[in-house]
């Protein structure tokens, strides 16, 4: 049974208010801490937080999501941190399950990321090789990159999507936390290949399934900004991860594993 107080929601806002609102509005997170950590917003996101019931963390500018994230989980002592976005919905039982799966498993235990029509999201992912990267932009099928976990399912992937996701302080400690040079992308890749360098699993737990909008920006038409960013970001996995460019050595053997593991279809089509 997991107490209260050993448990921390992390939520990074960065003019998030109308998000905070919609997903956030009415849930029964309480009584876990949700503290929110907001980057220098202009719109309303602090006063929202509060009134929803979050400690807020207000920075004097925007820092990035890793460094943020890094930020939150400081000001907490507690055993277990779930780092949540401001579009994401959680649920108590949710959260009692991913934290008790981190303590029995270690490393890093994601929710199935839904749709509002209950479809699953591929929030769990193979290795980022560049040309599974490409497919997915071009929004071209992958079963080896996009991992989906069904019901009573506990699916080991070699990344999870920062969207959502469990671990514990004292393995989120080993690992150094977020790397906060990723200002934004690539950070929650480059988390889950660390994971699996030090031992730990990287798993997506199917019978918690939270409800995700999911509105990132390089999706969503041309932003140069947004761009330029996710190419930064990109530069420096590859630097950090050259295995991921070139799979050869024990580090590319590692994950090539998880790759050989057959993935689930997703049963309501591609999110």
């Amino acid at each position: 049974m997991t107490s209260s107080d050993e448990v921390s929601l992390i939520t990074v806002s960065y003019n998030s208010a109308r998000a905070l609102e919609r997903f956030w509005a009415g849930q029964q997170f309480v009584p876990y801490r949700w503290t929110v950590v907001d980057n220098g917003s202009s719109d309303d996101s602090r006063e929202v937080a509060r009134r929803l019931g979050g400690e807020v963390v207000a920075l004097g500018s925007n820092r990035g999501f890793s460094a943020a994230n890094n930020v939150g989980a400081s000001v907490t002592d507690s055993e277990v941190l779930i780092f949540c976005n401001p579009d994401v919905t959680v649920t108590p039982d949710g959260i009692a399950t991913l934290a008790d799966q981190v303590r029995r498993h270690g490393g890093i235990v994601a929710p199935q990321l839904v749709n509002a029509d209950g479809s699953p999201q591929e929030n769990g992912r193979g290795t980022p090789y560049p040309t599974r990267k490409l497919r997915h932009l071009m929004r071209l099928r992958d079963d080896r990159y996009l991992r989906f976990a069904g019901p009573g399912e506990l699916i080991q992937v070699v990344w999870v999507m920062g969207a959502a996701l469990a671990i514990t302080r004292a393995d989120f400690e080993t690992l150094g936390g977020w790397d906060p040079g990723f200002f934004v992308y690539y950070e929650d890749a480059d988390l889950g290949l660390r994971a699996w360098e030090h031992g730990m699993s990287v798993r997506v737990d199917g019978d918690v399934r939270w409800r995700h909008g999911w509105g990132r920006e390089t999706g969503r038409g041309f932003s140069a900004q947004a761009w330029k960013l996710e190419l930064s970001s990109a530069r420096r996995f590859y630097r950090k991860h050259p295995h991921c460019l070139v799979p050869v050595g024990e580090r590319a053997r590692v994950v090539n594993q998880i790759d050989a593991v057959r993935p689930m279809r997703a049963r309501a089509g591609r999110a």
